[in-house]
């Protein structure tokens, strides 16, 4: 009888043999402490934050499969910057390839927020489902708005299922890059015309009818009628082209580039050598750090002395000075003031739309040496 030796070149193609395998590696990473460290690092945190929620997922063999958490400052942050959340599971967890997931958003700042994290073993529909209906327990049953992906079949399908009332929005960027990799490369010889006619689609019309004439022209332009990819792209442009998504509060966010500048952030932080257990450690460093950020933002806001006797205010971040426009922490101090109109000196004519008007005078110097003519023409103009 022959026999098999371990590895996964030599795994067999039975659903039994793959269960096998799966089931050996977790087996092993349980038995180095591989979760161990983790529960306890979880377990203190939530000692040191009783409102720290964290949620495991085991298999049918009680073994962990995902992992999420959110602190008090997360849910925090979620309950006033929630309403839109962009998600990403584009960063990989050490040698085993885990998708590192982030809900993250925009603060009052526009700085990023963080509102929760996970750490999967697939990305299949019934992890992402597990996922979203774990996020929402820990908000207290609050969902986003809005949400921005990429273009994943499994997580859409669950963010449809489980968040039907929630838009989602597909992200810009991804579907440029992807249309690198499924349009001819004829049609790249023309990209630059090309992108500027897809683009157009995404953003400029105000106009269904406008959006499907633009496309159809675009389509017979480039001879891709039959693009099997644009095709489907047309059956989800409810999720990317603007038309359709306007009178949708976005946060002014059209990609999901918040969550993927996060994850270059993090591998200055982590690295795919640490230990489960090292890995959460330095994340919690990360997290420190972003918090750190926003209360300075925080700080410089308090920097304001308003002087109520004249209506002037200065802010430190110096922006009226240097763009003749307010910052908001000026107008964050007029809403809390009750100060409903802008004082006039702090609307400069040049930026009205009475910019033009008024009166201009030359002044022109006569000499002794000036022809007659150019003396009459002067005086006519």
């Amino acid at each position: 009888m022959v026999r098999r030796a371990g590895g996964r070149e030599n795994l067999g193609f039975t659903l039994d043999d793959c269960r096998n395998y799966i089931r050996t590696k977790r087996t092993i990473q349980m038995r180095t402490g591989y979760t161990g460290g983790v529960l306890e690092y979880l377990q203190r945190m939530k000692s040191e934050d009783p409102n720290f929620f964290y949620a495991l997922q085991a298999d049918n063999d009680d073994l962990i499969t995902n992992i999420f958490w959110a602190d008090a400052k997360m849910m925090e942050s979620f309950s006033h910057f929630g309403d839109v959340v962009c998600f990403d599971t584009t960063y990989r967890k050490n040698h085993d390839c885990r998708p590192f997931a982030m809900f993250v958003g925009v603060n009052h700042h526009k700085q990023t927020t963080l509102f929760g994290v996970a750490l999967l073993y697939d990305e299949t529909c019934e992890t992402f489902i597990w996922l979203f209906d774990t996020f929402s327990e820990a908000m207290l049953g609050k969902k986003p708005k809005t949400i921005l992906t990429d273009q994943n079949t499994a997580m859409a399908n669950a963010l449809e299922s489980q968040w039907p009332e929630t838009y989602h929005r597909l992200c810009i960027w991804h579907i440029y890059q992807n249309a690198t990799k499924h349009l001819s490369s004829s049609v790249f010889k023309k990209f630059r015309q090309f992108a500027t006619d897809f683009g157009d689609c995404i953003y400029e019309f105000e106009e269904e009818d406008e959006f499907i004439e633009a496309w159809k022209n675009m389509l017979e332009r480039y001879n891709l009628k039959d693009n099997d990819w644009l095709e489907r792209m047309f059956k989800l442009k409810e999720k990317w082209a603007l038309v359709y998504g306007r009178d949708s509060f976005c946060a002014n966010m059209t990609t999901t580039q918040r969550s993927e500048s996060m994850n270059n952030v993090l591998k200055h932080y982590v690295s795919y050598q640490h230990s489960m257990l090292r890995f959460f450690q330095h994340f919690e460093r990360l997290v420190d750090d972003r918090r750190y950020e926003e209360s300075k933002a925080d700080f410089k806001t308090t920097q304001l002395n308003h002087d109520s006797s004249n209506d002037t205010v200065t802010c430190s971040c110096k922006k009226f000075e240097f763009a003749g426009i307010l910052c908001s922490h000026i107008l964050k101090v007029f809403s809390s003031r009750n100060i409903g109109k802008i004082p006039s000196q702090y609307i400069l004519k040049r930026w009205t739309k009475y910019a033009k008007t008024g009166t201009i005078t030359f002044r022109y110097e006569n000499t002794h040496l000036d022809d007659p003519k150019t003396c009459m023409a002067r005086r006519y103009k």
